[in-house]
């Protein structure tokens, strides 16, 4: 079982990061030249019965709703969905997010809301006063070769073994940059793990031309092999990669 299997991204960074904030390292501009000072990654299920309803609905957002998100200072925006677990992951550059996220319930959106909030169901592990349950960022480097326009997106997930969720964290934290550097010439960028219910999630974009080219360098080297294979020994069951159902740039 490896990480880079069938269109399985990590990405690039020549900074690391533990955690989603850390501002004074932060090296990620996007291109509008504004600085990515958080990421965020959160879970809710989506009800069986309208899953269906739920994609279409997305692939017709009100403009308002995606002008809301904007003023809001959130970028870079995806949803993806993988039996009936809807993942999701955003770039936030503004400087007070709180004040932000409260503000972005304007009416266009409450309307919104009132179309999507039946479609789900919220996660019993959510903290007090979460709709989407935030999760614990592993890592994330912050690297850009491309803008998020221009790449291919990429979202999996696989269960962790019971007792090994703190050996997925040490791993993480002392990735060394050897393996980043390596990611950097495969094309990757924008990786970033999440760890929530004994699940491990990742998010990566790629942004070369040769896909496969890319990936048997990659996998060929031995530093990162070694990486995968540890964090493999940690996971039971294979990796499964989920559908992209929503993106706004």
């Amino acid at each position: 079982m490896k990480i880079f299997k069938t269109a399985i991204f990590f990405l690039t960074a020549a900074v690391l990061f533990n955690g989603c904030i850390k501002q004074s390292d932060t090296k990620y501009m996007n291109e509008k030249n504004e600085k990515v000072t958080k990421r965020v990654g959160s879970l809710i299920k989506v009800r069986p019965e309208f899953e269906e309803r739920y994609i279409i609905l997305h692939k017709h957002t009100f403009p308002g709703v995606l002008e809301s998100i904007r003023k809001s200072n959130i970028r870079n925006y995806s949803i993806f969905l993988l039996d009936g677990m809807l993942f999701s992951n955003y770039e936030y550059v503004g400087s007070n997010y709180d004040a932000d996220m409260k503000a972005i319930g304007d009416e266009t959106t409450r309307e919104w809301w009132k179309l999507t909030d039946p479609m789900q169901e919220p996660l019993p592990t959510r903290k007090a006063g979460e709709w989407w349950a935030e999760m614990e960022c592993l890592i994330n480097t912050g690297q850009k070769i491309k803008s998020y326009t221009e790449v291919k997106r990429t979202a999996i997930v696989a269960d962790i073994k019971e007792g090994d969720e703190d050996n997925v964290r040490n791993l993480f934290k002392n990735m060394d940059k050897n393996i980043t550097d390596l990611m950097t010439k495969s094309n990757l960028q924008n990786f970033t793990a999440y760890m929530k219910d004994g699940r491990i999630y990742m998010y990566s974009e790629y942004a070369g031309k040769d896909l496969a080219k890319d990936q048997k360098a990659l996998n060929e080297a031995p530093e990162f092999k070694k990486f995968n294979d540890r964090l493999d020994s940690y996971l039971k069951g294979p990796w499964k990669e989920m559908k992209e159902v929503f993106h706004t740039n």
